[in-house]
């Protein structure tokens, strides 16, 4: 497929998606989610990003994180995709690559699409069947979230915060949007714009982007999401 070359604005959330090697498992004991979370850890403060939403699935990660400069983007999934390669080859004594390539991202409108990638990732041990309910996945942002658990790794966005006066509110208030009914293909459209490097927004959105980073913001188009003017 296809892909633009990456799109980062600091101060910018992103989607992001990272794949073991022919969708190989490559998170398979408590031990290596365990060890995944420490090295996303170490990595956010050494890039200086913010991650708001994440999910550790057994052959992939899922984040919506905002780097605070250009570079903190590239740093933090560098950070991360070494730190836990030289752990599971020295635990597997093996060698060689675990990634399927380079990793995937699209930049997010906020105002638009913040909220849908908090509900987007947080799914997806529902959407693969693993749970009936995203509270019964251990490994992702959802508990902190939905929750009010503690979870180092979570920095609040400012839409997150915003849906509530007091955390019992906020909670309730973020619990309400996994009831709400998925618009059709939204799925497909988050997929779609991760796996082609796309920026995720309206119209206006994609031609702000375009005039700053002076170049496209969609594959084969000048224009962002037609259905909207906004």
């Amino acid at each position: 497929m296809a892909r633009l070359p990456r799109i980062v604005v600091p101060g910018q959330p992103l989607h992001i998606m990272h794949r073991g090697n022919n969708r190989q498992n490559i998170f398979e004991s408590d031990e290596d989610m365990f060890r995944i979370r420490d090295d996303i850890a170490v990595s956010l403060k050494k890039a200086d990003c913010s991650l708001h939403a994440y999910v550790i699935m057994t052959n992939h990660l899922h984040f919506l994180l905002t780097p605070n400069n250009e570079k903190a983007l590239a740093s933090f999934m560098q950070s991360v995709a070494n730190r836990y390669v030289r752990f599971f080859n020295a635990d597997r004594k093996r060698t060689g690559t675990i990634w399927e390539g380079r990793f995937k991202s699209c930049l997010v409108e906020s105002d638009r699409y913040a909220m849908t990638l908090y509900r987007y990732i947080e799914r997806n041990p529902v959407r693969a069947g693993l749970v009936e309910s995203e509270a019964d996945y251990r490994w992702s942002s959802y508990h902190a979230n939905a929750l009010g658990k503690q979870d180092l790794l979570v920095t609040a966005h400012p839409l997150y915060t915003a849906l509530g006066k007091n955390p019992s509110a906020l909670q309730n208030e973020y619990q309400t949007l996994f009831d709400e009914p998925v618009i059709q293909n939204q799925d497909e459209q988050i997929d779609t714009a991760t796996m082609k490097g796309e920026v995720l927004g309206s119209t206006a959105f994609h031609e702000r982007i375009q005039a700053l980073v002076g170049r496209p913001t969609q594959l084969g188009s000048h224009g962002g999401d037609r259905k909207s003017k906004t």
